[in-house]
């Protein structure tokens, strides 16, 4: 009938304004009459009651004063009789002139004759001596009757008003109850009008609205064949059509998406598939979305349509962790911290690679990859085994030719001109960086095969700061370097190899001292950090390009540029074996012409290992 929803809602709305507008209407009818009703009773009745009582007041003085002639203050009483004629005057005309309701013309006359009557008596009275006996018969004969008649009459006016003023108050009481009693009936059908009206709105419009609601959980639920039926051609009927359209296209996009996704679903698990490395796809808990028959195999990873909750292997959960929490990918580590897993019966090494799935920033999990470097490990393990054995092999004949020069030194064998003690000198200096080179690869090596078996007890962080700056502080203060230790508040002890932590810390601070200008700084300190405590050494010296970092911790190499040294590379690696062998981490920044920094994590001493030391030291 109605094909708009606002027509619906005029239509609906307008006998509410019908029934405000005529309560308007009424309203404004009653508060005229009663507003009728007040002006009658101030402009008949207030007015004449206060000219009655105006009147009397002034008569009493009137006669007031009369009586002091009589007393014998003549004076006093025309004086007060003068003063409250024009009084008693003026309430007369003014009541002369308020005659307004039946029978008081009559009153009115009535007293207009008896005040004139008054006034000639009192004109009399007063013309008599003072003192006269005629003056008081004159009083008590004409003049006290008169006040008498005419105080009475002025009290019959008085009464007359009151009584209409009662009247017509009791009639406007009787007219706002009733105005009362329709406006509570009038609200009343009111209210019942508008509940009926609200019920009908409510039904036609909120009906439809709770379909298309209803109809569009159901999509949020997945459930796409959804369709809203509602007659009419209103904008709810067109907003139901609407939303049937928008479900049509969503169920034809739906089915089109699903679809491709299957076909991408297939495509992308035939690729990882494909892969002869293992591949594990997981989400942001962690759990495995998808993996190929290599990992299946390695990892013993039961194949599933939906995520499986998987503990991943203690070597990758911290690079795992730090790309699902957003953090950069994670490279492939160096071939020493491969991953060892058997294969068939077989060991085999495995370099993990955990890249990271993003939309844009937001990330959705990761790719773990495991690169088979068995070959690589094998290779790399040959290599080593021949370093250590020509390294044990030069060291025995390294420390002969030491003594050899030692003695030649010392003129044992003979005495030596100048010229052959410079060359013994410079020997015995390359003999000693020799044999230090075979030390330390020996030491690198035994380290990698964990034959390294470490003296691990509690030692305080403040001590160790303290006896590396004992070692430096001489060769800072001969470079002109300014050296600083800052060593927090509460430190805990951690857990280390007094002797090799140490030898960490001459590396450490050897590099930052060898690469530091003349007047620059060096600074080590500590500070906790969780679990851990945290060593820094700091320099203000050239630093290191972004470019070498990567490989700032690979045996044998050396940052190229003037201050490279003599040294075969190999500190920094020993420096970090000896670090993760501890169960910390190490690590490096730095930035061209601002200095570097090397952090070291140290693990805390827990109480456990305080009192092992303490029952070996017993």
């Amino acid at each position: 009938m109605f094909r708009t929803l606002r027509m619906k809602l005029l239509v609906g709305l307008a006998p509410l304004l019908a029934i405000l507008v005529a309560m308007g209407i009424w309203a404004i009818v009653m508060f005229t009459r009663l507003g009728g009703n007040i002006d009658v009773i101030l402009r008949e009745n207030y007015r004449s009651v206060l000219a009655a009582q105006t009147m009397k007041e002034a008569l009493e003085r009137m006669d007031s004063g009369a009586l002091f002639a009589i007393g014998g203050r003549d004076d006093r009483g025309r004086r007060q009789f003068a003063e409250f004629l024009p009084v008693y005057h003026q309430g007369l005309r003014t009541e002369q002139n308020n005659v307004t309701l039946p029978g008081e013309q009559e009153m009115v006359d009535k007293l207009t004759k008896l005040s004139e009557t008054y006034g000639k008596v009192s004109e009399k009275f007063y013309l008599l001596p003072a003192g006269a006996n005629e003056r008081i018969e004159l009083y008590f004969t004409e003049l006290l009757p008169l006040f008498t008649a005419i105080k009475q009459q002025a009290d019959d006016v008085l009464d007359l008003n009151q009584r209409n003023m009662e009247s017509e108050n009791d009639r406007a009481r009787e007219a706002a109850a009733g105005a009362a009693r329709i406006m509570v009936f009038i609200l009343l059908g009111s209210a019942a009008v508008a509940t009926v009206i609200s019920l009908v709105l409510s039904r036609s419009i909120l009906g439809p609205i709770h379909l298309i609601t209803s109809a569009a959980r159901g999509m949020v639920r997945g459930n796409y064949d959804q369709v809203v039926s509602v007659d009419g051609r209103d904008e709810l009927g067109e907003m139901a059509s609407t939303f049937n359209a928008m479900a049509r296209r969503i169920r034809d996009f739906q089915q089109a998406g699903t679809a491709r996704l299957v076909r991408a679903q297939q495509t992308a698990q035939a690729t990882i598939d494909s892969f002869p490395d293992p591949v594990v796809v997981v989400d942001l808990d962690g759990s495995i979305e998808r993996s190929n028959p290599a990992a299946r195999r390695l990892l013993g990873i039961a194949h599933s349509e939906d995520a499986i909750p998987w503990i991943a292997p203690r070597s990758i959960r911290p690079a795992l962790a730090d790309v699902l929490a957003g953090r950069p990918d994670h490279p492939p580590t160096p071939l020493e911290h491969a991953l060892c897993l058997r294969d068939d019966g077989q060991e085999r090494f495995y370099l993990p690679r955990v890249l990271a799935i993003r939309d844009g920033e937001e990330p959705l999990g990761a790719a773990v990859v495991l690169q088979d470097v068995t070959k690589f490990r094998l290779v790399d393990q040959l290599k080593n085994d021949m370093v250590a054995t020509v390294s044990h092999e030069l060291k025995t004949p390294l420390t002969s030719l030491q003594m050899a020069v030692h003695l030649l030194l010392e003129e044992e064998v003979g005495p030596l001109n100048a010229k052959q003690t410079e060359l013994l000198l410079a020997g015995r200096q390359d003999a000693e960086r020799l044999l230090a080179m075979v030390n330390d690869l020996l030491d690198l090596t035994r380290i990698e095969q964990g034959r390294v078996k470490l003296d691990l007890r509690p030692v305080a962080s403040a001590d160790l700061v303290g006896e590396a700056v004992s070692r430096f502080e001489v060769m800072a203060r001969d470079l002109g370097i300014d050296f600083k230790a800052n060593v927090g508040f509460g430190l805990s002890p951690v857990n280390v190899d007094h002797d090799r932590i140490g030898h960490v810390f001459d590396n450490l601070l050897g590099n930052a001292l060898a690469h530091t200008a003349r007047g620059g700084a060096v600074n080590i300190s500590a500070q906790p950090e969780g679990d851990f405590v945290r060593f820094d050494v700091a320099d203000n010296g050239e630093g290191i390009p972004p470019e070498y970092l990567p490989r700032i911790f690979e045996k044998f190499y050396r940052v190229p540029g003037p201050r490279s040294g003599n040294g075969a590379g190999l500190g920094l690696a020993i420096a970090r074996e000896i670090v993760e062998t501890h169960g910390g981490q190490i690590h490096v920044e730095s930035s061209p012409g601002t200095g570097t920094k090397f952090s070291v994590l140290l693990p805390v001493a827990t109480k456990n290992a305080a009192m092992s030391h303490e029952e070996k030291q017993s």
